[in-house]
């Protein structure tokens, strides 16, 4: 049968490539995604069709997770690494397969009962980690701590950080997760989080004191510009 990614190459030209059996809903909010995926990016601009279909042939073969808001990103990324290459098509759905095999237990539906243990888990090694370093912060993020540690395990873990750092950097980030083993995931999402919160923490500070109730909204909506410091520094701890 050759070797395996020679047979999953084979694969995915034989029985992948160009699929379309979601439903027209599923399309539409893929469709819907695909000008809000990193729109001030001009090169990537013209890949937008192929990696629309790639989405729509994840969705066709795996309905149980089938399309998510953010995956736009994930395949991005991947096919913004692979294209040009021969297989660039069949390597990007099948690394984009295997990263969603390690992300499911983020994915609120899929098991809540994992999600939430999830969570809790690496909120307890975080809180005690910003109690240290960032006292005032971490008193202000306890009060709400629920809601805002169930936000950003959709928002940057489940996403791999893709809509939080910078887009040139992203592949750095992305070339240190892929080389993790899962295990370790988890404790680098904690790592980051807690190196990208220090950094900002005066600012959503201040901000907080200004409008307490916008604490959500500043959280999710932070950009992160030099990522690689910050990971220079999660990397000598693991």
């Amino acid at each position: 049968m050759g070797n395996k990614m020679e047979h999953r190459r084979d694969l995915y030209h034989r029985f992948i490539q160009g699929s379309d059996t979601v439903c027209e809903t599923t399309k539409a909010t893929i469709r819907a995604d695909m000008p809000r995926t990193y729109p001030n990016v001009t090169e990537l601009q013209e890949h937008l069709p192929k990696i629309q279909e790639l989405l729509i042939s994840y969705a066709s073969f795996q309905k149980g997770d089938a399309y998510l808001q953010g995956f736009n990103y994930t395949m991005t990324i991947l096919w913004m690494t692979f294209h040009g290459t021969e297989h660039a098509e069949a390597d990007t759905w099948w690394c984009f397969s295997a990263i969603i095999g390690r992300i499911r237990p983020l994915m609120p539906d899929f098991n809540v009962t994992w999600f939430h243990w999830l969570r809790r888990h690496w909120m307890e090694e975080f809180h005690k980690r910003l109690a240290i370093k960032r006292p005032t912060l971490n008193g202000i993020l306890q009060h709400q701590s629920d809601i805002w540690s169930s936000l950003i395990t959709v928002k940057w873990f489940m996403l791999w950080f893709a809509q939080t750092v910078n887009y040139t950097e992203i592949f750095k980030l992305w070339d240190f997760l892929i080389e993790l083993p899962p295990q370790k995931l988890m404790y680098a999402y904690t790592a980051i989080t807690f190196e990208i919160l220090c950094e900002i923490a005066p600012e959503i500070t201040y901000q907080w004191t200004q409008r307490p109730t916008n604490i959500m909204h500043m959280l999710l909506s932070v950009k992160v510009d030099g990522i690689s410091n910050a990971l220079n520094r999660v990397k000598g701890t693991i």
